[in-house]
């Protein structure tokens, strides 16, 4: 494998040495290799920050705030109406021309 940085170079043969020993122990390579995995990635190990706006191009229009209008299909949800509101259900009669007399 063809070396990439200083810290690679470091790294590999130790790695290489851990995992050979866990074998020479008794432990399969995929498992040695896949609690190394497991223990690197773990809150111990990784310690970077999330970048909050990774996933999102960097437009000032775009970062949402408190005060943002909350849209829902393209539309802004609006408080419920007063029960005694008037609406269009208060003016539509009942369709009695296939209803039974």
């Amino acid at each position: 494998m063809p070396s990439r940085t200083p810290a690679h170079d470091y790294l590999l043969p130790r790695l290489t040495a851990l995992v050979d020993d866990a074998v020479a122990s008794g432990i399969a390579r995929d498992v040695a290799v896949a609690v190394l995995i497991d223990l690197v990635t773990s809150p111990r190990f990784n310690t970077a920050e999330p970048d909050r706006l990774a996933d999102s191009a960097p437009h000032p229009g775009w970062e949402r705030t408190a005060d943002s209008v909350v849209l829902v299909h393209g539309v802004s949800p609006q408080p419920p109406r007063p029960l005694d509101a008037q609406d269009e259900a208060d003016f539509v009669r009942p369709n009695t021309l296939l209803s039974p007399s």
